[in-house]
């Protein structure tokens, strides 16, 4: 049985979605142009073909064509061009 962290206990005991609680990124497309994520702490990698986004306690790794960045205040990130792919993978405190 999967031991549940606390943050989804209280998600399920309150009727309150997970992100609102919990260091998760919420992540909203646009079609396939644009991509804002909110929850960001910092850029690792900022590339036309790809860019890497620090959150708290993950990595996103956007991946596409003539990619560039909108905007990034207030941990929110938007990405505009065209995005094949995102990946959003666990890290841990110092990578």
């Amino acid at each position: 049985m999967r031991k549940r962290h606390i943050e989804e206990i209280l998600s399920d005991k309150f009727d309150i979605p997970l992100e609102g609680i919990a260091s998760v990124p919420n992540a909203q497309f646009v079609g396939n142009s644009q991509l804002s994520i909110d929850g960001c702490i910092g850029i690792k990698k900022y590339e036309p073909d790809e860019i890497v986004i620090r959150a708290k306690d993950y990595m996103i790794t956007v991946s596409g064509s003539s990619l560039s960045m909108l905007t990034f205040s207030q941990g929110r990130v938007s990405v505009r061009g065209l995005i094949f792919s995102y990946a959003i993978r666990a890290v841990g405190k110092y990578e």
